[in-house]
């Protein structure tokens, strides 16, 4: 009988903090969100916001098919799959980044005549081919842009004129 009491007690409080999270899930992800809360012994539920919304957000997912209802919902685990992949990524860009810098250092030592080539390995050779092929790509993208800007910004002929 106390355990009863204890329950009923606590009941709004729950209530209250479960709607105040529907409220903000809704708000964050721009949902609409109805909850129905059935307590044992009691005969009519509890409705939040209020009974006529949620019979309209109840009527709205009722009124989808199946396939509609699949395409939106989103599996545990496709969802935490995906986020381990971004943060994988995330960490992987450093990485990357710093090698990237390691090999124009090697780079720009050859260049400068502080490393000689046949003191290399073949990993930091094709690494070096690699960024010199990314500069090549750079160059070229870039006479393009200037050859598109020359011819847009040429001064019109002077034969224009006279046509």
């Amino acid at each position: 009988m106390n355990s009863n009491s204890d329950e009923r007690q606590r009941k709004p409080s729950r209530i209250t903090s479960l709607s105040k999270q529907a409220n903000d899930l809704s708000t964050l992800c721009d949902i609409p969100i109805a909850l129905i809360i059935f307590s044992p012994g009691e005969i009519s539920p509890t409705i939040w916001p209020n009974e006529d919304a949620a019979k309209v957000i109840v009527t709205r997912y009722l009124s989808h098919t199946k396939t509609e209802k699949f395409k939106k919902s989103v599996k545990l685990e496709t969802n935490l799959s995906s986020k381990l992949e971004e943060k994988e990524n995330n960490i992987r860009k450093p990485e990357k980044r710093n090698k990237e810098k390691k090999i124009e250092i090697v780079f720009s030592r050859l260049y400068e005549g502080k490393v000689n080539i046949f003191n290399l390995d073949a990993t930091k050779i094709n690494e070096l081919l690699k960024l010199s092929a990314l500069a090549q790509d750079k160059l070229e993208e870039r006479k393009k842009q200037l050859e598109q800007q020359s011819h847009t910004s040429q001064p019109p002929s002077l034969l224009s004129h006279f046509q």
